[in-house]
C-alpha cells in the first residue's frame, strides 16, 4: 500500500518535467519507504534502478555496470570496474534519447565501498553527466556531513527527507480495528510497512507481541541487532544509549549518567545515531537546535524503542525460554510507558495538519516547549497577534479543570506580549478524529 507521499512524489515529477538534467536526493531511516516512493514514481518511465550490496569494490562496480550496460540491452561487460567514478564514466558514454532515470538506492552502501564516492558524484555530474538527458536520483539512510551538504545546495538539487508516516497510516492499513488498538499497533510497530506487514489484527495484541518480537526465531527477535549493524561494526555502546533512552533518559546528562560515562564521551555516539535517522533531538521552541541546551533525544521508530525497551534488557531471559516473566513486564509497563505517549504525538500530528481549524488563524511559529525546572507545554503555536497553549490530557473533562490552571502558570515562564489562549484536548479529541 503507498500512501501519504504525494508532496514528495510531486516534486520528483516536477523534477523529472525539468528540460534539463536534474540530481534529487532522499533521505529516510530504515524502512521509511525511500524504495516504495522511488519504484512509484519511476515505475511507468525510462529507468535503470541500482540497489547496492556489501562486496568487494571490483564484484561491487562490475555489478552496477552490468546493470547499466543491461538496460541497454548490451552483454556484461567484459573488464573489471574498481570504482564509482569509473562507473559513472561509463554511464557517461551511454546513449539515449528519451528522458532516463537512474536511481541509485541504498547510496550510503556505495560511500563503504568507495570513502571518494560523493565527492567524485557531485565533481562528475557538474563537468559531464548534467549535460545528459537524465534524472539522477539517490537515496541513503545516511545523512551526508555538513561539507557536502553545501555542495548539495550550490547544485540546487531536491533534497527530500522522509519521515515515519503519520498515525493515519495506521487507520488507513488497518480499518477494522477500533481506535485504542490502532494506537496499541501504532506504539508498537510505529507505521514501517515491512513491519506492519506482519500484523495480524485477527489475533489479538498479546499474541501479536509474541509472534512478532518473543517467540524463537520471530521476525523482530533479533530487530535492534539489525538495524545497527546495518551501519555499525562495534555496537555496544550505540545498543547502550539507545536502551537508556528507551529508559526516559532523554537528555544527553542523564545517558550519560545512567551508563556511567562522561556526556562528553557519548558525543560521537550520538551524532551517528543522529546521522542514521535511528534518534532525533527535539529542542524547545525558539531554540537554535545546535546551540540549545535543553535537548532532547527520542528514537524515531516505534518498533526499535519498544525492542530496545523490552528485548535488549531481556535477550537472556527470552533465549531460555522466560517468555512469561518478560510478558508481564510489557503488560505492566506497556500503557503508562509507551501507549500515552504516542497519544500525544497522535493529537500533535493531527494539531499540525490542521493548524487553522485548531488556532482559528494560521500560526507563524509551532512546537513544543520545556525549560529545565520542570515546565512542560505539549504545544505552543502564535502569530504576530495572538499566541495559544496547548495541553494533551489522556483524562476526562474533570482533570481538564485542574490542568487549566497548571496551564496558566506554565504559560507565564514563556516571555511574550501576546494575547493569550488556552486549549486543553482531552482523550474524547482522539477518539473523534
Amino acid at each position: 500500500m503507498f500512501i501519504q507521499r504525494n508532496k514528495e512524489l510531486k516534486l520528483l515529477e516536477t523534477s523529472y518535467t525539468e528540460p534539463n538534467s536534474t540530481m534529487d536526493f532522499v533521505f529516510g531511516p530504515r524502512n521509511s519507504g525511500k524504495t516504495s516512493l522511488l519504484n512509484e514514481f519511476s515505475k511507468d518511465k525510462d529507468r535503470i534502478y541500482i540497489s547496492n550490496y556489501e562486496m568487494i569494490p571490483s564484484l561491487f562496480f562490475t555489478k552496477i555496470a552490468n546493470i547499466i550496460n543491461n538496460f541497454f540491452k548490451n552483454d556484461n561487460v567484459d573488464f573489471t570496474f574498481n570504482s564509482f567514478l569509473e562507473v559513472l564514466e561509463f554511464l557517461s558514454k551511454q546513449k539515449f534519447e528519451n528522458k532516463l532515470i537512474v536511481i541509485i538506492d541504498d547510496f550510503q552502501n556505495i560511500q563503504k565501498v568507495d570513502k571518494k564516492a560523493l565527492s567524485d558524484l557531485i565533481t562528475f555530474w557538474k563537468k559531464t553527466l548534467k549535460n545528459k538527458n537524465m534524472q539522477l536520483v539517490l537515496s541513503s539512510s545516511l545523512l551526508f556531513n555538513d561539507e557536502y551538504e553545501k555542495d548539495i545546495k550550490k547544485l540546487k538539487s531536491n533534497v527530500i527527507q522522509l519521515n515515519y508516516l503519520d498515525f493515519t497510516a495506521i487507520k488507513s492499513m488497518f480499518p477494522k480495528l477500533n481506535k485504542l488498538d490502532q494506537l496499541y499497533v501504532y506504539s508498537l510497530l510505529g507505521t514501517t510497512p515491512t513491519n506492519l506487514k506482519y500484523y495480524n489484527q485477527n489475533k489479538n495484541f498479546t499474541d501479536n507481541i509474541f509472534n512478532l518480537f518473543l517467540a524463537p526465531n520471530s521476525y523482530l527477535f533479533d530487530y535492534g541487532i539489525r538495524v545497527l549493524k546495518s551501519e555499525i561494526t562495534d555496537i555496544g555502546t550505540y545498543a547502550s544509549i539507545l536502551h537508556s533512552i528507551s529508559q526516559g533518559n532523554t537528555k544527553i546528562g542523564d545517558i550519560a549518567a545512567s551508563l556511567n560515562v562522561k556526556s562528553t564521551y557519548l558525543t560521537r555516539y550520538i551524532q551517528k545515531l543522529i546521522d542514521m535517522m535511528v534518534i532525533k533531538k527535539r529542542v524547545p521552541l525558539r531554540e537554535d537546535k545546535k546551540k540549545s541546551k535543553f535537548g532532547r533525544y527520542e528514537i524515531q521508530d516505534n518498533a526499535l524503542k519498544f525492542w530496545f525497551s523490552y528485548i535488549y534488557p531481556n535477550l537472556s531471559k527470552l533465549q531460555f525460554s522466560k517468555i512469561e516473566e518478560v510478558s508481564k513486564l510489557i503488560e505492566g509497563e506497556f500503557i503508562s510507558k509507551t501507549v500515552f505517549l504516542n497519544y500525544i504525538k497522535c493529537i500533535k500530528e493531527y494539531i499540525y495538519a490542521n493548524q487553522k481549524d485548531t488556532f482559528s488563524y494560521e500560526p507563524s511559529f509551532i512546537g513544543s516547549w520545556w525549560d529545565n525546572n520542570g515546565s512542560n507545554i505539549d504545544l505552543i503555536a502564535y502569530n504576530n497577534k495572538s499566541i495559544t497553549f496547548v495541553q494533551i490530557l489522556w483524562e476526562d473533562k474533570d482533570m481538564a479543570k485542574i490542568s487549566y490552571g497548571k496551564l496558566k502558570a506554565s504559560s507565564e515562564k514563556f516571555p511574550t506580549t501576546l494575547d493569550k489562549k488556552y486549549i486543553i484536548v482531552t482523550k474524547n479529541t482522539f477518539f473523534n478524529i
